[in-house]
């Protein structure tokens, strides 16, 4: 199987190789997007979807800037997205609460807070236990109070990841089942990709498949410092009423979503490429949970997911093209921020691609030169 050369080949059916591909397109080339089972069947289909900008790897230092900027292009794409496709991917306003439980978790929260509170962007501040028992009386009496984020945001990723490929779809962009077993090379360039079943020539290859990314390692002759790491969530019924907030607590959250259901995770598994939910992480995610939210002992099971998150080895994206290649670019490592920093950088690739100067803040902190083995 053949197919017409194309200007840019996205490898990789997520949020980050759709959203790419729409972008490229947008801007007049010609774009085919190969993944290798379904689009947004992994991570960009299974995540939280809150935009957790103030808090996590990498931040404040050196991505703050970067990634405050890639939550405030969510709201005007949530909308682009939207006119071009018809799908709406839930864009709204939350409240988010980060708990603490021990001393030192109030010290570390409210030192956070001296910076947190000078974003411009937010309304951030301190919440006594007495405070938080208004905002939500259910919490566990063991809280010692908690850093209050009162316009958080959050999108549902699965209508962002599908509103991003149907926006592309209609700008022209093609999408092929099948999964990419090597490059195209010529010297320093790449001119295409092989897959089962045949091949597709282009002018310049987007490598966009999150965790798989390390597979094309042995493909471009580079190391792509990407690890998977699990993550497992359990959705949850209850009688009750919603939760009023986002809690968070440790590497560990809980919220009300528009399907009814309370969503509660995560965990953090280097188990390779084992996509499988278990009982394990079920108890894990359980026990974390009544620690904070204990009325939730009696909340019914309706669905344990898993998914693979593209890690990189600093927690840090990778955005840049490839050494050594003049027209071969990656675009991974988003890890549990991948929903979030998509914006920058699929953005940021595609500055780079352009080779214009780059809008998006901090995109310098995301080359891979910045690993010293590579």
């Amino acid at each position: 199987m053949a197919n017409n050369r194309q200007h840019a080949v996205v490898v990789g059916g997520g949020i980050v190789g759709n959203l790419t591909a729409y972008l490229l397109a947008s801007q007049g080339l010609e774009v085919t997007v190969i993944e290798a089972d379904a689009l947004g069947s992994h991570a960009s289909g299974f995540a939280f979807g809150e935009l957790g900008d103030l808090e996590g790897a990498g931040i404040p230092d050196p991505l703050l800037d970067f990634s405050v900027w890639c939550n405030q292009r969510h709201k005007s794409l949530s909308a682009e997205l939207y006119a071009a496709s018809g799908i709406d991917n839930e864009f709204g306003t939350v409240q988010r609460v980060t708990l603490a439980f021990t001393d030192e978790e109030k010290t570390r929260l409210q030192t956070h807070l001296n910076w947190q509170a000078e974003v411009a962007e937010y309304d951030t501040y301190w919440m006594t236990p007495d405070e938080l028992h208004v905002l939500e009386p259910r919490l566990s009496s063991h809280c010692l109070g908690g850093s209050y984020i009162s316009n958080a945001k959050a999108v549902e990723p699965y209508r962002c990841t599908l509103a991003a490929a149907q926006s592309a779809q209609k700008l022209g962009v093609e999408t092929l089942l099948r999964k990419v077993t090597n490059l195209l090379q010529r010297g320093p360039l790449c001119e295409g990709v092989e897959f089962d079943g045949g091949r597709i020539e282009s002018d310049l290859v987007v490598l966009a498949m999150g965790p798989w990314t390390k597979f094309a390692s042995e493909w471009c002759g580079i190391d792509i410092p990407i690890t998977p790491l699990k993550g497992q969530m359990l959705r949850l019924k209850i009688n009750g009423e919603p939760l009023k907030s986002s809690f968070h607590y440790g590497s560990s959250y809980a919220a009300s979503k528009s399907d009814g259901l309370i969503w509660a995770g995560t965990t953090e598994e280097k188990v390779g490429f084992d996509e499988t939910t278990t009982v394990d992480a079920r108890n894990v995610i359980m026990s974390d949970l009544l620690q904070a939210l204990p009325f939730l002992e009696d909340a019914e099971l309706n669905q344990q997911t898993a998914c693979l998150r593209p890690w990189s080895y600093d927690g840090i994206p990778i955005v840049c093209r490839a050494p050594g290649w003049d027209n071969l670019y990656i675009c991974t490592g988003g890890g549990r921020k991948g929903i979030l920093w998509s914006t920058g950088m699929c953005h940021g690739v595609v500055d780079i691609i352009l080779d214009r100067k780059s809008v998006v803040p901090g995109l310098e902190h995301l080359d891979i030169s910045r690993f010293s083995d590579v």
